[in-house]
């Protein structure tokens, strides 16, 4: 697997493996889907299969439906850049052990073949559905709309992770030999301070609006390249302290705290005001940070104390096959939310019942791929 989609010998550090941050990329994964089923059923049509503008006859109006807009927002502030934090912490190890040429060689292999699969094969196929409700509003073929469709998908994780890896590597090319890794423990004002500079990052990015879209990244929302930056250098900085395993309880309840206390004063502001004010973009900014670092803390905190043990067999499945889901969820979450159009029920029992539905098969199909010959070489 790839950074942040971790091997064996990616993911034992000089302390051992960190079984906790397997089950942190779990989590991540299953919010991945979900995110994806939200966008499914919510407002934003932002997903191949969105069921209130191409459903027929459409849904009725529902306000309920509101609540999945909300966990898209607030589940888009933190969960991606988490994946790159995680995927950077293996990344020094990994370039100390094998050297630069085989590191990037790997790493060209385990992100660039599932950025293909998906870019030609799995975004195609999910957007089957579209191209049916696009063919039944006038003239086109499907090799015209296959052309035109081509996308990185959710695969624009792994082209960016791709091109963070290949900047690291650089840097490292032009410095002396790095330091072994030290355990120090994390303390409250480099949490502060990288907090504080995640809001300056994100504010000033809203308002200066630099650009629109990322050239060669096909960032589904640009205006979190700062922190995926900055998460990613966090994660290099956490591997070579040793940070992930000194986190207190008591960081972990303030993280948390922090953001809920950022959900419940800033976020109001951002929604509240029109959304191109100054004080809707200093808001937002400065909710993403806190929010970003917050929740960071708190579900890293929170599962290196409370879940660094062996996996059971059930949790090494879950592990093993985390990345392969991340690749193929799409066809999966499509699929079943075009079986379950005809089954009435509002935004929220419909999201309820293909979330249910999808996560065993998205895990499922992920099997199924990685036992295809040499797929567990990239998956």
């Amino acid at each position: 697997m790839t950074a942040g989609h971790l091997t064996v010998d990616d993911a034992t550090p000089a302390a051992g493996r960190l079984y906790f941050v397997d089950r942190v990329r779990v989590l991540l994964t299953v919010l991945v889907v979900l995110h994806h089923v939200a966008l499914t059923y919510g407002s934003f049509a932002l997903w191949y299969y969105h069921e209130p503008t191409m459903r027929t006859p459409p849904p009725p109006a529902n306000e309920w439906g509101r609540l999945l807009d909300l966990f898209l927002l607030l589940n888009q502030t933190y969960f991606m850049g988490l994946f790159f934090l995680i995927s950077a912490y293996f990344v020094p190890g990994a370039h100390d052990r094998k050297g630069a040429g085989r590191f990037l060689a790997e790493r060209a292999l385990r992100l660039g073949i599932p950025l293909l699969v998906t870019v030609f094969v799995v975004v195609p196929l999910a957007k089957l559905p579209l191209f049916r409700w696009e063919a039944d509003r006038g003239p086109i073929t499907f090799v015209d709309f296959y052309i035109r469709e081509l996308e990185q998908g959710p695969a624009w994780f792994l082209a960016t992770l791709l091109v963070f890896v290949a900047a690291y590597a650089a840097i490292r090319a032009l410095r002396s030999a790095q330091r072994r890794p030290r355990t120090t423990r994390l303390r409250a004002p480099a949490v502060v301070g990288f907090a504080a500079l995640l809001a300056v990052f994100g504010v000033v990015w809203r308002v200066w609006q630099p650009v629109e879209r990322i050239p060669v990244l096909q960032l589904p929302v640009p205006e979190y390249l700062p922190q995926y930056v900055c998460m990613f250098v966090a994660g290099v900085l956490a591997y070579r302290r040793g940070w992930l395993t000194t986190i207190s309880a008591r960081a972990t309840r303030w993280g948390f705290a922090a953001a809920a206390l950022a959900a419940v004063t800033l976020l109001p502001v951002a929604l509240g005001t029109p959304n191109a004010s100054l004080p809707a973009q200093v808001a937002h900014g400065v909710f993403d940070g806190v929010f970003c670092a917050g929740m960071s803390l708190g579900i890293l905190g929170l599962f290196s104390r409370r879940l660094a043990g062996p996996p059971t067999p059930f949790g090494r499945f879950l592990s093993g096959n985390a990345y392969a889901v991340y690749v193929f969820h799409a066809i999966v979450l499509v699929a079943v939310s075009v079986q379950l159009s005809g089954v009435p029920g509002g935004p929220l029992e419909k999201f309820a019942l293909a979330s249910l539905l999808s996560l065993p098969l998205c895990w499922g199909a992920a099997a199924v791929a990685r036992a295809l010959p040499y797929a567990k070489r990239v998956l």
